[in-house]
């Protein structure tokens, strides 16, 4: 079956890169020119915390399935290098996992222990001397229940629908730890040559599970009201700032919505946004319990989770994830002005020089990626991750 985006006056060209094959669109005659968009608000300078980024464009973290023996492998770095000469602004890295026992698979990026800290250097120089103008923050996660450790752990015994298993209840002594393992795992972002972190509190994982009223019923410190349910937050930031100083940035991604009858929603995701904020992050991405939606082909598909991040009134920037795919339609909320950023993920994989291609106005408006998802099963797989749209399953 033929899965490339139907086409008239385009056609693909396919080139090898240091991450795999890529398939690009081809600017030749025949293909429509459009101009420059350097004028556009999505290519404008963007603000969070006191990073002065060069746009507006994200990209959204994606488990790269790079490391071997303790360390990032060369396809790795290889990857970042190109994200960085695409011309994004700011990369988020895959998840790194802050404890061995919060591990999401063997292949994940750690940075549990001082060891990998050298290692982990070679994923901040590369982008850094592949472009000065671009940012690049770890991503600090804990997969609780989702993990892949024997005993799966969580906030209650309280497991997410898709899962069979329910987990173990964390003490508040284990839960004390790991809110210590993050601040660690920040200072280590930091004496590797990260620009600034962002916890990883979506898509199930652990700290999306203590947020989510589904899942966390406690009745501790750490449980049970909105503001208890957003202390481990609290904690991790109020922990880690004075390990990392006053001018890293320390942001947060979100679920908007847990998909799930008593869990985040539209309804209740702005108080909780508005609490999340007060705990000290200084940049809010939003995304949802379902954020790789498969086939997205129409307008209306696109950027669905818009009305949730619509609805917060933050101080602290917001950084739309989820279904982008045209220029156009970004642009057209960029000047709105909320949310104020917008991030990408499996696109970037396809087309990692996506930002730049738009910015010189080459190729199509949208995207090439088809969301056909073919990388992120490749990744539960143990495979690199990649695009593989023209690879079989």
């Amino acid at each position: 079956m033929d899965l490339r985006v139907p086409t008239t006056r385009r056609r693909f060209f396919v080139t090898a890169t240091a991450t795999g094959t890529l398939c690009r669109l081809d600017n030749s005659a025949g293909a429509a020119a459009a101009s420059s968009r350097n004028s556009y608000r999505v290519f404008s300078e963007g603000r969070i915390a006191g990073w002065r980024l060069k746009n507006r464009l994200v990209r959204s973290a994606t488990a790269e399935n790079a490391w071997r023996d303790g360390a990032i492998t060369e396809e790795g770095v290889n990857l970042y290098r190109d994200l960085a000469a695409g011309g994004v602004g700011l990369i988020m890295t895959g998840h790194m996992g802050v404890m061995p026992q919060g591990r999401a698979s063997d292949l994940q990026t750690c940075i549990d222990d001082d060891r990998f800290i050298g290692s982990l250097r070679k994923i901040a120089a590369v982008v850094r001397a592949t472009s000065k103008d671009c940012k690049v923050a770890a991503q600090l996660a804990h997969a609780g229940m989702q993990g892949q450790a024997t005993e799966r752990v969580g906030p209650t015994e309280t497991p997410w629908p898709r899962l069979k298993n329910k987990p173990r209840a964390l003490t508040t002594k284990e839960v004390e730890a790991i809110v210590a393992a993050f601040a660690q795992a920040a200072r280590r972002a930091k004496e590797a040559g990260f620009d600034g972190v962002q916890l990883h509190a979506a898509h199930g994982y652990l700290l999306s599970s203590f947020l989510s009223p589904y899942t966390n019923a406690r009745t501790d410190k750490y449980g049970g009201s909105l503001e208890k349910r957003v202390a481990v937050i609290r904690e991790i930031v109020e922990q880690a700032r004075p390990l990392v100083g006053p001018d890293f940035p320390i942001l947060i991604k979100v679920n908007c919505d847990d998909l799930v009858a008593g869990g985040i929603d539209i309804g209740n995701f702005p108080q909780l946004a508005g609490e999340i904020e007060r705990a000290g992050v200084q940049a809010m991405e939003v995304s949802g319990n379902n954020p790789i939606r498969e086939k997205i082909s129409t307008a209306e598909e696109q950027s669905y989770f818009l009305k949730h991040a619509r609805a917060l009134q933050l101080k602290i920037p917001v950084i739309l994830t989820g279904g982008n795919r045209s220029v156009e339609r970004l642009e057209q909320m960029a000047k709105v002005g909320r949310p104020q950023f917008f991030g990408f993920a499996r696109p970037l994989l396809r087309e990692p020089d996506l930002p730049a291609r738009w910015r010189e106005g080459r190729g199509a408006s949208d995207a090439a990626c088809i969301s056909c998802n073919r990388c992120i099963r490749a990744y539960g797989k143990g495979l690199s991750t990649r695009c593989r749209v023209d690879e079989a399953d």
